[in-house]
């Protein structure tokens, strides 16, 4: 896979908010559809766990509204479907957690879907592929990772960077953090030595903190939105027809673009390949094709 070059643009932390959703314009599913159509935690309205701090993916504006890519795909999607979207924010932990227990019809954050995560939920088809990152202070000097033998590093517990951590930096000693905003924490104040997040997010911290990536690699899967294993499938097909649509109608470049100045990652055009064609001739489409 092609690595890019990576600087997302990004803005502040996720919120639980009700936002009222009306339908318009995109894909066949009908603008006036009943509200009960797909079996729900609530009749009418999809729940979604989100997380406080997961820029560029789930965040909250300002005005204390959610926003982020995540957020921004699935309320596009769900206003197009005529549905409401309550956000409940929770950690990565709660998201899953809340899906397996039916206290969420959907996560909506930056979820890396893993196979082993797959046992447990059911994905959509990734809408996001990057990379993964160690942070540092600006002022560090490790740029490789056996720089890391012996030093603490941290992650999010639950994320998929702990399994990063094990097979990539198997010497490192690796700390557990509920949430980034714990974990950024930690590193600024010197708890930690690095931290592994997603290659997004990273950049992300990069233009507010005096914080550097010091090592990236490849990603091994892509972020999807998980929904309830015993889910209603109708709703899973639903939002991946919409995000299909959303690409071929412009619309899903012009989110990216919002948050991202990054090539789409071939990975990612090998799962949905529809943006083969909406990226071709543009600065998005991956170096070499």
């Amino acid at each position: 896979m092609y690595l890019p070059l990576r600087r997302s643009l990004l803005a502040g932390a996720a919120a639980a908010l009700l936002l009222p959703l009306t339908a318009c314009g995109g894909g066949t599913d009908s603008a006036h559809a009943p509200t009960d159509k797909y079996k729900l935690v609530q009749s009418g309205v999809i729940t979604a766990g989100t997380q406080a701090e997961q820029p560029p993916f789930a965040m909250t504006d300002e005005a204390g509204n959610p926003t982020g890519f995540a957020v921004d795909l699935m309320n596009t999607a769900a206003k197009r479907l005529g549905i409401k979207v309550q956000y409940k924010t929770t950690n990565l932990q709660g998201i899953l957690a809340g899906l397996s227990a039916h206290q969420y019809d959907i996560g909506v954050a930056g979820v890396g879907a893993t196979p082993e995560r797959a046992k447990q939920v059911s994905f959509t088809t990734p809408y996001y592929w990057g990379f993964t990152a160690v942070l540092t202070k600006k002022t560090a000097k490790q740029n490789a990772l056996a720089d890391f033998d012996g030093k603490r590093v941290g992650v999010v517990s639950g994320a998929v960077q702990e399994a990063f951590i094990a097979k990539k930096m198997p010497k490192a000693k690796a700390v557990q953090f509920k949430d980034q905003t714990a974990l950024i924490a930690q590193l600024l104040s010197g708890g930690v030595d690095a931290i592994v997040i997603g290659g997004a997010d990273a950049d992300a911290y990069v233009t507010k903190q005096p914080v550097r990536i010091a090592v990236e690699q490849d990603s091994l899967q892509g972020s999807a939105f998980p929904l309830p294993k015993s889910g209603d499938p109708k709703l899973l097909k639903a939002i991946d027809k919409q995000i299909d649509t959303m690409i071929d109608d412009g619309t899903y470049l012009k989110l990216y673009k919002k948050y991202f100045t990054d090539p789409i990652a071939t990975d990612l055009i090998k799962e949905r390949p529809r943006l083969a064609q909406a990226v071709k001739g543009t600065d998005l489409a991956p170096k070499g094709s």
